[in-house]
């Protein structure tokens, strides 16, 4: 530990210092170019494209996932860098035979909806109590098992399971390493004892197939000469795994203790710091998350259809074979507030709620012949915010209070969607200032450089006038979820 804090040390105060942030998103990967005082400098960005496969739906390619990966790098890169972080959505990840050929594409968390294939005694609480997971079928663990059931023959020459991140490592280093918030959505991974969970690992077939997990104070491997190459880059530079992507931007954000994150992408979560795990029926009930990153223990709730939700309709209002409508033109689509059209954004399944069966009851509620297309995305936007209260609201009941959520995240930029989250939440909403809070997180982690202060941010208040039309809407939402339960 000490060698690695004057390792450390000696990064920061380099003169002049520069960190590259790697985030490996579901729909964009991107490179961030960042200084000691979290300046982000330069920014590289390339779409993340899924292809069509014949049996696992749409997937990522691991190749052209790492040859994108080192053209952001590269568009980036200066002489000054001396350390890169890497981090990616969370539970998808790189299966490799003993040859290190991927064995199957990478199948993003939103392909996962296999039925689930644990055994009672590894189930509910008893999971819960081991990983801080409440089951989806998402995590690590069901992908393989599935894969054992339904491709057996592939199953028995799995060598190495990678997440992104790690994959990216491995062949920037030749090292297979992890950090702890990626094995804790392994669904392998023991938060208490801070070690692979054996029973399951075991039950799965895959103890000694997974990456080692960093502990804090041990140092991250150096590009590898092929690697050095492959970037543009000389010397030894330090690579490490970040971790989960909205936990960086939660880092970079400088989020202090007693405070909410809202990290907005293809998916939705709310994360916060907690001072010790609280594994316990209350947290478990309400469907909040926890595990370890960086040394302290965090909360998590998701709304996995967030930007999806808004993505699907925009697919909508376009012809196949022809370009999606430009956000440009969907934003400016508007409609009444409140909506007469209730809309439950569950097309990427249900999150926090935990009830999977509600995933088919995602969709509009109330639509007649005089609505238009505003009401309809006014109706998304809203039923996204009414999620979040539904999020916000079961914190609460677990003593996790916040007026103000800080917000991060491609989603910041529709404000529509912004001031129906603090209509219909009354509550303040502070989106931040740092463009790429994700990034520029997984950079300054890297080279160790500090945490910033909390960043300033421009506010969204509700609109008092619309309270009881909303309070009376929600009403109606949670009605209906009710009933459907």
């Amino acid at each position: 530990m000490e060698e690695n804090r004057k390792t450390t040390e000696a990064l920061s105060a380099r003169k002049g210092a520069l960190a590259i942030g790697l985030d490996m998103g579901t729909t964009h990967i991107k490179a961030c170019l960042t200084d000691a005082d979290g300046n982000v400098l330069a920014v590289s960005e390339t779409d993340n494209e899924q292809h069509a496969t014949e049996k696992y739906g749409k997937c990522f390619l691991p190749e052209e996932l790492f040859e994108k990966a080192v053209r952001c790098i590269r568009q980036v890169a200066r002489e000054e860098v001396c350390a890169i972080g890497i981090t990616s959505m969370a539970e998808a990840g790189v299966f490799l035979d003993a040859s290190d050929r991927p064995l199957l594409p990478v199948i993003p968390w939103s392909g996962g909806r296999g039925a689930c294939l644990l055994p009672p005694r590894l189930l509910g609480e008893a999971l819960y109590r081991k990983t801080g997971l409440i089951w989806h079928p998402k995590y690590t663990v069901n992908r393989i098992l599935t894969l054992r059931k339904e491709e057996p023959e592939l199953y028995e020459r799995i060598r190495l399971f990678l997440s992104v991140s790690d994959y990216i490592l491995y062949r920037l280093t030749g090292t297979a390493a992890t950090d702890e918030s990626l094995a804790c959505r392994t669904g392998m991974y023991d938060i208490e004892s801070r070690e692979y969970w054996r029973e399951m690992t075991e039950y799965a077939g895959m103890t000694g197939k997974l990456p080692r997990v960093q502990k804090e104070g041990e140092p991250w491997p150096v590009l590898s000469e092929e690697g050095a190459r492959k970037l543009g880059l000389s010397g030894k530079i330090s690579v490490r795994v970040c971790g989960h992507d909205h936990l960086c931007a939660a880092w970079g954000e400088g989020l202090e203790e007693g405070a909410a994150l809202n990290s907005m992408g293809t998916s939705e979560v709310y994360t916060g710091w907690l001072d010790d795990l609280r594994l316990n029926r209350d947290f478990y009930e309400r469907g909040i998350q926890q595990g370890r990153f960086g040394g302290r223990c965090y909360w998590m709730c998701n709304l996995p259809s967030s930007g999806a939700s808004v993505e699907w309709f925009r697919g909508l209002l376009s012809f196949t074979g022809e370009e999606k409508i430009s956000y440009e033109r969907l934003l400016s689509e508007k409609g009444k507030r409140p909506s007469p059209v209730l809309y439950f954004p569950f097309i990427n399944g249900v999150g926090t709620h935990r009830n999977p069966e509600l995933s088919r009851m995602g969709g509009f509620l109330g639509i007649g012949p005089e609505t238009g297309r505003g009401e309809l995305l006014q109706a998304i936007y809203e039923g996204i915010a009414m999620e979040s209260r539904w999020i916000l609201d079961r914190l609460e009941e677990a003593g996790i209070r916040t007026e103000t959520i800080r917000t991060v995240g491609g989603g910041t930029k529709n404000r529509q969607l912004m001031q129906a989250k603090a209509d219909i939440t009354g509550r303040s909403w502070l989106i931040s200032s740092l463009t790429q809070a994700t990034a520029a997180g997984a950079a300054m982690l890297a080279a160790g450089f500090p945490a910033q202060e909390k960043r300033k941010g421009t506010p969204v208040s509700a609109d008092g006038s619309l309270r009881e039309a909303y309070e009376e809407k929600y009403r109606t939402y949670r009605q209906q979820i009710a009933e459907w339960r």
